[in-house]
């Protein structure tokens, strides 16, 4: 089946035309998210796409010396793209991966994984599709 025959909820013809949004650092809101050790800066993605897409940057709120639970996300997509420092992940069914300045990771739909450790400085950009995925803990 070629890929202009196959249905998906979030190809990008479903995304809104002619909306431009820019979202600067300086106007940056940093925000408690889905883990209370790190802060979100939203880029304006999840209003813009009308939920289909969220793109935010994310770091650490405090140092990586708790491990963080075991979960999963509901999501089609999910990128993570290093932008400083680094962090140690465990996939179920890979083990360890260590990501770091400049690691560009695609994370495939419902895996578990839990963050291990990580750096001070640990800063990275996330694209979740669907925009608010719900996330399932799976052990503490």
């Amino acid at each position: 089946m070629s890929i202009s025959n196959q249905t998906d909820k979030y190809a990008p013809a479903g995304f809104a035309k002619g909306k431009l949004s820019v979202a600067h650092e300086k106007d940056a809101e940093w925000d408690e998210g889905l883990r209370e050790y790190f802060a979100y800066r939203d880029l304006d993605i999840f209003k813009q796409t009308g939920g289909k897409m969220r793109a935010h940057v994310i770091r650490p709120t405090k140092p990586g010396e708790e491990q963080g639970d075991k979960h999963f996300h509901k999501v089609d997509f999910q990128m993570v793209y290093v932008l400083k420092g680094w962090a140690l992940m465990h996939f179920d069914g890979v083990g360890e991966v260590r990501l770091e300045e400049g690691s560009c990771m695609y994370q495939e739909p419902e895996i578990e994984h839990r963050l291990i450790e990580w750096s001070d400085d640990y800063t990275v950009i996330e694209l979740l599709v669907p925009g608010d995925p719900e996330t399932i803990s799976t052990a503490p």
